[in-house]
């Protein structure tokens, strides 16, 4: 059996049973796990959290990853991305990655709605990585952190969202936000365009668990780490590799 890691590096585990139960909607047959950070925000919004969830990702990678096939790193900054495929020898995905890579097949335009105006310029930094930028972005303002882990009550300022999107020129649109993981699915038939969110990095990586690897990179360090956990010092440095 197919063994699947979210990842979630901040510190709600309502997040992490949210990705959890997206991504076993999709694949049903694969055994799915979550793991949520230790230390760092709640929800992440501003770069110092970012930073820190990074940090929370490969400390969660370093205990955790060893026994699994594939990894989804379930945050919608893709946290500590790059880092954990450097030093994990089995495929990890990012949400938003996948999610903004599926909507603009073919240049096809997208656009997005995100959850919070103080969000907005991590996204479009990250965006801006990830290839052509969106044509257009919306937010959908909350009032606090349980108003993001409640994104039913969000659904009808969403699909207000998606329809001021597919007026500006978006062909699709991707609704960012591991909270949100599985809004797609339950909106689609509502919507003028195609949604995704975390649900589109599951078959990506199902598809890259298959094609055999390899994965991860050869850590290439001077010295040894200090101060930090055996496990995370063991990860960077190459030795044990997730386990």
């Amino acid at each position: 059996m197919t063994r699947l890691l979210v990842i979630n590096p901040n510190t709600s585990p309502e997040v992490t049973e949210a990705v959890v139960d997206a991504v076993r909607a999709v694949a049903p047959e694969a055994h799915v796990s979550g793991v949520t950070g230790r230390f760092g925000a709640r929800i992440v919004t501003t770069e110092a959290e970012n930073a820190i969830a990074a940090h929370a990702a490969l400390d969660l990678a370093a205990v955790h990853a060893g026994m699994c096939d594939g990894v989804i790193l379930g945050i919608s900054f893709d946290s500590g991305l790059r880092a954990l495929r450097d030093v994990l020898p089995v495929p990890v995905v990012g949400i938003t990655q996948v999610a903004v890579a599926v909507a603009a097949t073919g240049g096809r335009p997208w656009g997005a709605v995100l959850f919070g105006e103080s969000a907005r310029p991590l996204y479009l930094r990250l965006f801006a990585d990830y290839g052509p930028p969106p044509v257009a972005v919306e937010v959908v303002e909350l009032a606090s952190v349980a108003d993001y882990l409640a994104p039913q009550d969000r659904d009808a300022r969403v699909l207000a969202a998606v329809a001021r999107l597919a007026g500006q020129g978006a062909e699709a649109v991707v609704i960012c936000g591991a909270a949100i993981a599985g809004m797609a699915a339950r909106l689609a038939r509502d919507t003028p365009v195609p949604l995704y969110d975390a649900a589109a990095s599951v078959p990506v990586l199902l598809d890259a668990i298959a094609g055999g690897g390899p994965f991860g990179g050869q850590p290439q360090v001077l010295g040894d780490s200090v101060g930090l956990p055996e496990a995370l010092a063991d990860l960077i440095a190459g030795r044990g590799r997730g386990g």
